[in-house]
Parts: C-alpha cells; sequence; structure tokens
C-alpha cells in the first residue's frame, strides 16, 4: 500500500471515507463546515481534499493554500490548534483569496484548525468553520483535537482497506 498523498482522495473508497469522517466531525463540533487540507510537504502548500456542510463542496475541493496562508497553514506550522472569532477581520492572518470568497459567500467567519497527525507526522489540518459571534476555550481546542485524531484513524483505515 503506497503513502497517502492527496491525489489518494480521488479514489472512490478514500473520497466517501473522508466525506463521512468530516460529516460526523462537522456534526459534532457543531459547526457550519469541515474542511480537510492535505499537505504537500515539499513546497509546504495546503490542498483542500474534502470538505462537509450544508452549501456543498463547490468552491472548495482542490483549492490550495500556500505554505502559512490561513488558519490550515498556521495548524500545520506551528503543530497545534489554533483559531481565531473572524478570519476576514484578522490581520495576524494572511488568507487567500479564494478562501476570503467562500468565507464572505457563506458567511463563515469563525475558523479553528488543528494538525492532522498520521503515519508518524503531521500530514495536513483539519478546518473548522463557522458564523460570527461563537468563542473558542481551550476544552474546545482539545475538542477539535480528538475530532481530528478520529478522522485521522479513519482516513487510514480506509486507505488501508483500499483494494
Amino acid at each position: 500500500m503506497g503513502e497517502l498523498s492527496s491525489s489518494s482522495f480521488g479514489t472512490t473508497a478514500l473520497a466517501a471515507a473522508a466525506m463521512d469522517a468530516l460529516e460526523k466531525a462537522r456534526q459534532a463540533a457543531g459547526v457550519r463546515r469541515t474542511a480537510l487540507f492535505w499537505l504537500d510537504a515539499p513546497s509546504g502548500s495546503l490542498a483542500c481534499v474534502a470538505t462537509a456542510g450544508p452549501a456543498g463542496t463547490a468552491g472548495w475541493l482542490g483549492q490550495t493554500l500556500a505554505a502559512g496562508l490561513g488558519m490550515a497553514g498556521r495548524a500545520v506550522r506551528e503543530a497545534r490548534p489554533v483559531w481565531t472569532p473572524d478570519l476576514l477581520a484578522d490581520p495576524r492572518v494572511p488568507i487567500a483569496p479564494w478562501l476570503r470568497d467562500r468565507l464572505e459567500q457563506e458567511g463563515l467567519r469563525l475558523v479553528a484548525a488543528t494538525p492532522l497527525r498520521m503515519e508518524g507526522g503531521v500530514r495536513g489540518a483539519l478546518g473548522f468553520l463557522d458564523g460570527p459571534g461563537r468563542t473558542l476555550e481551550e476544552s474546545d481546542l482539545e475538542r477539535i483535537a480528538a475530532l481530528a485524531d478520529t478522522v485521522a484513524q479513519r482516513l487510514g483505515a480506509a486507505h488501508t482497506a483500499r483494494p
């Protein structure tokens, strides 16, 4: 079985497992959207390989974040959960134009992200996105980190089971 990469998510079984895992994480966290960003280690960029939310996947799948952009980039760089109550208004966090558009169109402001750990290291980030006015406590960040661990386990199992 080869190493799991962003192109692996093009397989039907892994894509289905990712979508199911992200939808369960979205519901458990009580947010409008979850998004899985997979790390390209050589460049440091992150590609959106799966997402779940009521507005569907259009405008998300296949989009990339250059190294260090967005909360996903920050979570990977710092190797810990991070968040901001309003990504559009946070001058400390640069964001990609496509992501700004998606946040504006879907009314998303709060963005939290946590590293996704698999195969002995950080392989990407799992983002949790919600509307304005919500705040997170340390216990919330611990919970999203645990949800990311569950997503990673499900992805690993689906990848291993792949024919």
